[in-house]
């Protein structure tokens, strides 16, 4: 149908007479009525909103109108494809501009401190692109460089680096140019050995992990205080404990590699875009996560939902079978907070049984000097 008409129908009385007074503005086409008294007939598309007018004023009722022809599906086609078009738009430019960081805000601090440390971190990203910002490394440097921070997290939420810091606070006797010593351990010290500074702890104190241990300062003969690096030799019995436990049976679940993926596209709560697919798997695991797409123009959200195919077994084993390598399992993880020149003066495990578990407990306890270190 190449002609783009409008299809009229209308009730009333007196229609001739009525069409033909609206015929001398308006070309009609095809006129007919039918057994029920309602008259059929077409008019150019262009006259459509035209020919409503004309019939309000001639007192018919209008039962039906709509159009029809190539050149109205065209038009019909161009403006879906074209809401279409300017919807993926706005998706993909919100997809591209998510991956990208947009700003920085540092938190913790004095404004003063808080300025340094954002221009800092501003100055050390190569890119503003998510994948390329590692804040592990960025969390080192800020430590590194900045004496007043004690420690600091990085997290990247949606278009921004988010910077806590904790700023390092110490009695006004210790603030100057040298820095306490500070205990990296949890234990008891046995023996001391003051080169310089002054101690605030002795023999058969319980320590935990940052304490000041040594003071960076010492007081004269007439009482006066004065700055020094604090040096000491503080030996302390250090312990670590660890723990690894055993099922005699256990249901273990182990992915395959193989994965589907659901991606939707949301618009607050109506699904406006789905990838439907099938999921073959007998047994699998899900894991879901949603991301903000825009929340200026249009709240859009994009949500993945990634089955991963598994195999599941039963397995059944003894406890005796494998106790010697549990109990090494645990003796290395115990291992791993100490340096291997470390003196290992005790070592000792229990283990505890209840309804098939088994729970392997190894303490390793060790000569450590924990004054060889001073607060950076």
């Amino acid at each position: 149908m190449i002609k783009s008409r409008t299809y009229v129908k209308v009730k009333g009385l007196n229609q001739e007479r009525a069409l033909n007074n609206i015929s001398k503005t308006v070309n009609i086409y095809n006129y007919k009525r039918n057994e029920h008294n309602i008259g059929e007939f077409e008019v150019e598309n262009s006259k459509s909103s035209q020919i409503v007018e004309l019939l309000k004023k001639e007192g018919l009722e209008i039962v039906d109108i709509k159009s029809r022809g190539f050149v109205h599906s065209l038009k019909t086609l161009s403006k879906s494809l074209g809401i279409i078009a300017g919807l993926i738009f706005v998706i993909v430019f919100y997809i591209v501009q998510y991956n990208f960081v947009l700003k920085i805000d540092v938190w913790g601090g004095e404004s003063e401190e808080n300025r340094l440390v954002k221009e800092f971190v501003q100055s050390s990203l190569t890119s503003n692109f998510k994948n390329s910002i590692d804040t592990d490394e960025l969390e080192l440097l800020i430590r590194s460089n900045f004496d007043f921070v004690s420690s600091v997290s990085i997290a990247i939420v949606g278009q921004s680096i988010i910077v806590n810091i904790n700023p390092a606070t110490m009695p006004d006797e210790m603030q100057g140019q040298f820095q306490p010593i500070i205990s990296n351990y949890n234990g008891i010290i046995t023996e001391i050995n003051l080169i310089q500074g002054t101690l605030n702890c002795e023999v058969g104190s319980i320590v935990q992990e940052g304490d000041i241990l040594v003071m960076p300062y010492m007081t004269d003969s007439e009482g006066t205080l004065y700055e020094v690096e604090p040096r000491a030799e503080i030996i302390a019995e250090v312990w670590s404990q660890a723990s690894v436990s055993h099922y005699d049976y256990k249901i273990t679940k182990t992915r395959t590699g193989k994965t589907i993926t659901l991606n939707e596209v949301l618009l607050g709560d109506i699904v406006i875009y789905q990838n439907f697919c099938e999921i073959v798997f007998e047994d699998y695991e899900i894991e879901s996560y949603s991301q903000s797409l825009s929340d200026i123009i249009l709240p859009l959200v994009l949500r993945k939902t990634i089955y991963y195919e598994v195999e599941i077994e039963e397995v059944f084993q003894d406890f005796s079978e494998v106790k010697d390598r549990i109990i090494g399992e645990a003796r290395e993880k115990a291992l791993i907070f100490f340096d291997k020149n470390e003196i290992i003066i005790n070592e000792n495990y229990t283990i505890s049984e209840g309804a098939g578990c088994y729970i392997v407990n190894y303490t390793i306890t060790a000569q450590v000097d924990i004054g060889g270190n001073s607060a950076s």
